[in-house]
């Protein structure tokens, strides 16, 4: 971001060099944590949804990136469906992404081993403009 945005009467003023799109972009970082050789990855699973998207959203007070997966929570395929669309979207192969909690919850930690902090978050980014 180019500079900073100020609150003034429930209104946010540009500073010189700054968009719209940059004051409303979500900040991923709250939701990712560097843990050893991989990153944990705080997620909110929307499943049966109508398609598949990840990111789908950035819950700033739960601080967790949306995932909408179009897969039944029935049986594992909700859990099979993330990994595969994660790693789809981040490049990695399948074997690198595990389920650490919440494998039976819409609320997830997910792991992914191999990948740099700044390299996800210049993915997830990349992603949104």
């Amino acid at each position: 971001m180019g500079g900073t945005a100020e609150a003034t009467d429930d209104l946010y003023q540009l500073s010189p060099g700054d968009t719209y799109h940059q004051m409303i972009m979500p900040s991923f970082t709250d939701a990712i944590r560097q843990v050893g050789s991989g990153l944990h990855i705080s997620c909110e699973v929307q499943a049966g949804a109508r398609q598949n998207a990840f990111p789908s959203g950035y819950n700033s007070w739960r601080e967790t990136i949306g995932i909408s997966i179009t897969a039944p929570p029935v049986d594992g395929r909700a859990n099979a469906a993330i990994i595969l669309l994660i790693a789809d979207v981040m490049g990695v192969p399948r074997s690198s992404i595990s389920i650490v909690s919440g494998d039976h919850s819409s609320r997830k930690v997910i792991r992914i081993d191999g990948l740099s902090l700044p390299d996800c978050i210049h993915t997830l980014n990349a992603l949104l403009e």
